[in-house]
């Protein structure tokens, strides 16, 4: 990928769309071929990020028995009129413990930007997509601009865990959701940005240290508040 800065990001996307500066640079070349297997494989993409949270099971468990049933038990509790939020984010959270206890089950994702982090983007697209109905064009675009984020921050910093901290896997799936959701409100290339930063910099500090080395404990929770993050930026 070319576009290894926001700075070049911002540039680039000066002269087109900055979705679509960002699927030029995915490209080694700009041909009609190359574009439509580039979004065909983002179309895939965001498939497996509606299955993953369409074929949730409530019942399944982790195979180290620490996790599973959170997502079910949220989605209940909205029923009971009883939670403080408005539906969209009840709904994020909810989608975000769904999704990441489909990875703790060996079920399939979206690495977004790891599989530790794969709750966050799809919780803050999937019921915005529901609540507005969004064209699907429309929000392959967004996961463009969340991919170019989140590559900028690979090829720059880190998004493992491990080496980076939760920073690097939840701070850079929030700037990625806040980046895309900012496209999807209409905002402009400036306001995008922002939302990205604001996005990264407030998990800083956290430390990846998972009960039992299981990316279970306590990061399920945490795409949950890092989907909440991600709409707050």
């Amino acid at each position: 990928m070319e576009l290894r800065s926001v700075a070049a990001l911002i540039e680039a996307s000066r002269k087109m769309p900055i979705w679509e500066a960002i699927l030029c640079s995915d490209l080694e070349e700009d041909t009609p071929e190359q574009r439509a297997a580039s979004l065909e494989k983002m179309r895939m993409l965001w498939q497996v990020m509606q299955d993953s949270a369409a074929g949730y099971d409530g019942s399944q468990r982790s195979l180290s028995g620490l996790s599973g049933g959170d997502g079910e038990k949220y989605t209940q509790m909205l029923s009971s009129g009883k939670m403080m939020c408005g539906t969209y984010l009840n709904d994020a959270i909810a989608t975000a413990l769904k999704v990441s206890e489909c990875n703790a089950c060996m079920k399939r994702i979206v690495a977004a930007p790891t599989a530790g982090s794969c709750g966050v983007l799809p919780a803050v697209l999937l019921p915005l997509t529901e609540e507005k109905q969004l064209d699907t064009e429309v929000i392959l675009q967004a996961l463009y601009i969340a991919a170019g984020f989140g590559q900028v921050t690979a090829i720059r910093a880190n998004v493992a865990g491990a080496e980076g901290g939760c920073q690097a896997e939840i701070g850079t799936a929030c700037a990625m959701a806040a980046a895309a959701l900012a496209e999807l409100n209409e905002m402009s290339l400036d306001e995008i940005e922002y939302s990205a930063e604001v996005a990264l910099e407030h998990p800083l500090g956290l430390t990846c240290d998972p009960v039992n080395g299981l990316v279970q404990i306590p990061c399920i929770e945490r795409n949950a508040v890092g989907a909440m993050r991600a709409i707050n930026a």
